[in-house]
């Protein structure tokens, strides 16, 4: 099993310096467990997530989802008619940030899911960013696989990944920048650090 404790108490934490919090290395996983024992963790850690935080989520209520496919989103929060339904967490994610950036992660969702459950606000506003921050999580994740393609502005230098063949990749004529109306030029990345090779 890829779960790794390293004590048997209670895993919350008290920092003078910062809020109570819930100690994300006592949940800590590697990229050896199975799906099942990954988001068993997770249902765990969030369970004390939102009890330490007092949020409006049922954890036992949410479908938990493992995701193999997505490339430019760490999670989601699935919802019908502003009643979230699921959490799916993004393998790729986890195999190539590890657990903390995971955990955060989940931390992300389940402020989702508590402004839907009290607002119905699925977005990014500032309800959002006040409760993310008391949560010490992120608003938006940081790339984790690389592009197939960089479009570039010729004038402005704006770089856009792409990780699929779309219209702006294919025919780049077409587009111009939104931020200073120059042409497109298409770059297939062949880096694997998410960076271009020139």
């Amino acid at each position: 099993m890829g779960w790794v404790s390293s004590a048997d108490s209670m895993p919350v934490s008290r920092d003078s310096d910062r809020p109570t919090r819930v100690d994300v290395d006592w949940y800590s996983l590697d990229e050896t467990c199975s799906h099942e024992e990954f988001l068993a963790v997770a249902r765990v850690y969030a369970r004390e997530v939102v009890a330490e935080y007092d949020l409006s989520a049922s954890v036992s209520d949410l479908d938990w989802e493992v995701s193999t496919r997505a490339k430019r989103r760490a999670g989601a929060v699935k919802y019908r008619d502003g009643d979230p339904e699921m959490v799916v967490l993004t393998w790729a994610h986890f195999e190539r940030q590890g657990w903390a950036a995971t955990a955060a992660t989940i931390r992300h969702e389940l402020v989702h899911v508590h402004l839907l459950n009290e607002h119905g606000d699925a977005s990014h506003g500032d309800r959002f960013h006040d409760l993310a921050e008391r949560l010490h999580t992120h608003v938006h994740c940081d790339r984790f696989v690389p592009p197939e393609w960089w479009v570039v502005c010729t004038d402005c230098g704006a770089r856009l990944a792409r990780y699929r063949r779309s219209e702006l990749v294919t025919d780049p004529d077409q587009y111009r920048c939104g931020d200073c109306g120059g042409a497109f030029r298409v770059e297939r990345n062949d880096g694997a650090d998410g960076t271009r090779d020139e």
